[in-house]
């Protein structure tokens, strides 16, 4: 043989060598390619709940990701921060692709705000500011079906229980305040309608107040009645505005700022300058004193409902000329247990500005006991005490 043709040959195999190697390179690159893309396929319908998209990237159509489930607003914060996410598929290798990703991470942009001061809209913004992120990377083994590569199910289960923390410690607490102002503004709204039981109904939970006293105990369809007047008279003047400034695990602390009407010192006022208002109330108020010193327990409830209609007809009364003040009180809305708000009573009094009784005249106590007198509803041992006994006698 020549060595010309042996050089021949040997060019010829050497030819055939590499051509078979950049084949199965070839082959190779684009099986790796192929991969790669499926898996990109994936990533970028799952950081947009593409779920058609998504489907068709899985074995089967179906996909650990797909069967989760959100409520509200966990939904609305993982579909935000999967929208702030950024993904990359660093290697591909042995039918397994390895997925860096980077979400914003919500908690630590969360650290110092008041959370159930904020709506899911207000997270964005904070997000963005904080550039706190999370880095994580997941692996995707990968399956060839019908000439195609795709995903296979189970190799997503790690990456859909990643998602599905995603938010899920400060979902409840989002939109609290404004559930806490909500619940606030229906109890103010109920008592400016003079419908004191609903409103007690909330602030309790009872179910049904049973009365407007808020007690559960009906002194009177009279004092009922006048009761309801009374806040209504008091709430339906009260104006305000809300704002969540503090919270915690079982409360929510609202400050209300706003106008009311001064009823404390139009009353002050009255019971120290207006003797037409005053003095029938105050001749009203000794003889119901007195009654409470003359009757036994079982007639206290009927003797203490008669003394409260003479205060509250008193202040209706008095509401007429009350001046408009302005005020700010702090309101704690509490968080029970089952997720239900409640108030307590004390906090109506603080809207209101008025938790005291006035000071009447002394002039006014002298000349009642003159006209019950006068009017034979007491006798002279009992004028001459009542004298004695001094103004004091009704200041308790």
């Amino acid at each position: 043989m020549s060595v010309r043709f042996k050089k021949t040959i040997s060019v010829l195999l050497m030819s055939c060598l590499t051509a078979s190697l950049l084949a199965g390179c070839n082959i190779s690159f684009g099986k790796a390619t192929k991969q790669q893309e499926v898996v990109e396929r994936y990533m970028g319908a799952c950081l947009e709940f593409d779920y058609r998209q998504i489907a068709s990237c899985i074995e089967d159509k179906d996909d650990a990701f797909q069967d989760l489930q959100f409520e509200s607003p966990q939904r609305e914060i993982v579909e935000l921060v999967l929208s702030k996410a950024e993904f990359e598929v660093v290697e591909v290798e042995n039918d397994r692709a390895l997925v860096n990703l980077t979400v914003p991470d919500i908690d630590k942009a969360l650290r110092r705000e008041c959370i159930p001061a904020l709506e899911v809209e207000d997270l964005g913004d904070i997000l963005d500011d904080s550039g706190k992120t999370i880095e994580e990377e997941f692996e995707f083994d990968l399956v060839k079906v019908d000439k195609e590569w795709l995903i296979d199910p189970d190799s997503t289960e790690e990456f859909a229980e990643f998602v599905s923390e995603i938010g899920l410690e400060v979902a409840p607490q989002i939109g609290l305040g404004t559930k806490a102002i909500a619940f606030f503004d229906t109890v103010m709204t109920y008592l400016a309608q003079g419908n004191v039981d609903a409103a007690y109904d909330l602030l309790y939970r009872y179910g049904n107040a049973g009365s407007s006293s808020g007690s559960g105990a009906t002194y009177s369809p009279e004092l009922d009645a006048l009761i309801d007047e009374y806040y209504g008279a008091i709430f339906s003047r009260v104006e305000y505005e809300a704002e969540v400034v503090s919270c915690d695990d079982s409360c929510i602390t609202l400050e209300i700022t706003g106008t009311r009407a001064a009823l404390y010192d139009a009353a002050s006022v009255a019971a120290c300058e207006n003797e037409e208002l005053s003095l029938p109330f105050v001749k009203r108020v000794i003889m119901l004193y007195m009654a409470f010193e003359g009757f036994g327990y079982s007639e206290y409830g009927d003797v203490l409902a008669d003394y409260l209609i003479a205060y509250t007809t008193f202040d209706i009364a008095c509401l007429e000329f009350a001046d408009m003040e302005s005020f700010t009180v702090q309101v704690d809305i509490e968080i029970q247990p089952n997720g239900d708000l409640t108030m307590q009573e004390d906090v109506l009094s603080d809207v209101m500005g008025y938790n005291d009784v006035p000071v009447f005249a002394d002039e006014f106590y002298y000349a009642a006991l003159d006209e019950l007198l006068a009017d034979g509803e007491i006798t002279q041992a009992v004028y001459d005490d009542l004298v004695e006994e001094g103004p004091d006698y009704i200041r308790y």
